[in-house]
């Protein structure tokens, strides 16, 4: 039975992986020979937005491609972390800063930072904590409609230094709640627009390797806050 599982489970991954794989590498083409069909008769502006839509692809490729590979070595224990006090204050603006400008031409979004003045150094591998807020502040920008707002905040608690990404989207289902952080899944609301259901089983694994634990609050219609909790060196 144990045998049995875990190749269903190996056949999921599979098959999730490549449906999520096939779907950006389609859009790519598809642009691609539409470009190369109709060159002579295609605006420079049309273009130009062809191009856009394969870098968004491509980068969303990437980044899946970079998850799965940071799992399998997570997995293989062959993950590297360099743990150290770090200014979470300053990671937290610094990926605002990168990301604010994409979600507000994709969807006038408003993504701004809010850093209590004064936050101790907290313990983490600061290349993780960036792979750690990308993922969760790519998640609310694609969950929040038009005319939102997502707020990343870093505070003190008694302990060590809190981040808390809060979005006005749409919420997740009280029943999702607690599988969330598996890998490959997205609630009974899954689409395309999903993601692969890898982004916040990232999460997970690289706070808890760097010694945090993570949290999310939600309510359907209202919005949702995650929490990722990094120790400070006493």
């Amino acid at each position: 039975d144990r045998v049995a599982g875990l190749l269903e489970a190996r056949r999921a991954l599979v098959a999730n992986v490549s449906h999520e794989l096939r779907t950006p590498v389609a859009t790519v083409r598809a642009a691609l020979e539409s470009s190369d069909e109709h060159w002579d008769e295609t605006s420079p502006e049309q273009l130009r937005a062809n191009l856009d839509v394969m870098r968004g692809e491509v980068i969303r490729l990437q980044g899946l491609i970079d998850d799965l590979f940071t799992l399998s070595r997570a997995d293989a224990g062959g993950l590297t972390l360099t743990v150290q006090p770090t200014d979470i204050g300053a990671v937290v603006r610094r990926m605002v800063d990168a990301l604010a400008p994409l979600a507000w031409r994709s969807g006038r979004i408003e993504v701004v930072a809010e850093v209590t003045a004064g936050l101790p150094a907290a313990q983490a591998d600061e290349g993780r904590l960036e792979q750690v807020l990308a993922n969760l502040l790519r998640n609310a920008i694609r969950h929040t409609p038009p005319g939102g707002i997502i707020v990343a905040r870093a505070s003190a608690t008694t302990t060590g230094v809190r981040i808390d990404v809060c979005d006005t989207g749409e919420g997740i289902a009280p029943a999702d709640l607690s599988r969330i952080w598996e890998r490959f899944y997205q609630g009974a609301n899954g689409s395309r627009d999903s993601g692969a259901g890898l982004g916040l089983a990232l999460v997970k694994d690289l706070t808890e390797a760097m010694g945090g634990s993570v949290g999310v609050e939600s309510e359907l219609g209202r919005g949702s806050c995650f929490s990722v909790t990094l120790v400070v060196q006493t």
